[in-house]
């Protein structure tokens, strides 16, 4: 049979609550991968499936850790198993994205790495959590799914994992990938997944991750916001700056007077915008004030490519390299 590696890191769809009418008040994590994979029987008819456990957190409290030991197990499965069909990883929904942005830019192989989550906790009525597991495991082992990266299998969708994004607090259609739509989906029948066009880039393919990460914050765009915030984070030497900016990515005049009138090394910044789709484009000031459109690319996704670009000694122009030619 076809050989898994089934990766859990806790979240919703491990976590358990006093009744099974409660949908909101509920502890994450509480459920092994284990107990996840007993409660879809029918895996077993699909596959060999190997279950290691990450962490067993809610995904708001992961760390720089956990991902580090997510992406050296990854590399070292593909690269001791050449039979290995794919690995899935069972994560909160709260950052679930950018953990699959982030094994994206760094995971080089043409096998899938599938993300998958659940917006209701595993005692709920109705759970998400198995059928969404299922799915995950069906596209996994698809052939269809090669060479597409990694992907995220939400609610019978899948999804590529630059575009993706959670979008609602409740309900189990919370996850959307605005501007594109999902890449294809799964049901009882099989995946439907068009062929992936071309070879994708992995440009931190060879990046090692080191215990200390720099710092990279989010400035939130809002009316009249305080230049304190700015400065404080300049003042910290920041490795980068992701700025959430109002409309299509537009920063204050007083945030621009901040960045102006800096005296110091300016570090890597991003626009990104807080309206939840639609592209930031280049601005005839950025060069001035150091800063680079994010593209498509949402704040919190900004933040991980700034992350990985400060970890692997970037610069300004090798960033707006990769960003223009992202789809």
């Amino acid at each position: 049979m076809n050989r898994l590696l089934l990766l859990a890191t806790g979240g919703t769809i491990a976590g358990c609550a006093d009744d099974s009418a409660t949908l909101n008040d509920y502890t994450a994590g509480v459920l092994g991968g284990d107990a996840l994979l007993a409660a879809v029987p029918h895996l077993q008819d699909l596959a060999t499936i190997s279950v290691e456990q990450i962490a067993s957190v809610d995904s708001a409290d992961l760390l720089f850790a956990h991902w580090r030991a997510l992406v050296a197990r990854i590399r070292d499965a593909f690269a001791a198993d050449p039979n290995l069909a794919g690995v899935v990883i069972t994560h909160g929904t709260n950052t679930l994205e950018e953990t699959a942005w982030l094994l994206q830019l760094l995971i080089d192989d043409p096998w899938p790495v599938v993300l998958v989550g659940a917006m209701r906790p595993a005692t709920a009525l109705s759970a998400d959590g198995p059928l969404n597991l299922l799915q995950a495991v069906q596209v996994a082992l698809s052939s269809e799914v090669r060479g597409h990266g990694v992907l995220v299998v939400m609610d019978g969708q899948i999804h590529a994992a630059q575009r993706v994004t959670k979008l609602a607090t409740q309900g189990v259609g919370a996850f959307a990938s605005p501007g594109s739509g999902a890449l294809g989906w799964v049901d009882d029948v099989g995946v439907h997944l068009p062929v992936a066009s071309g070879s994708r880039q992995v440009p931190f393919a060879d990046l090692a991750l080191p215990e200390q990460w720099p710092q990279v914050p989010i400035v939130y765009g809002c009316v009249e916001p305080e230049p304190l915030m700015l400065n404080a984070c300049l003042n910290a030497g920041v490795a980068g700056l992701v700025f959430t900016g109002t409309g299509a990515g537009q920063l204050s005049a007083a945030e621009r007077s901040v960045l102006q009138a800096w005296p110091g090394q300016r570090p890597l910044m991003l626009r990104a915008n807080r309206c939840g789709s639609g592209p930031v484009h280049s601005h005839s000031e950025d060069e001035r004030l150091g800063l680079l459109s994010a593209g498509s690319l949402n704040p919190q996704k900004a933040r991980v490519l700034l992350l990985l670009a400060a970890l692997a000694g970037w610069d300004r122009d090798q960033l707006d390299a990769l960003i223009t030619a992202l789809p």
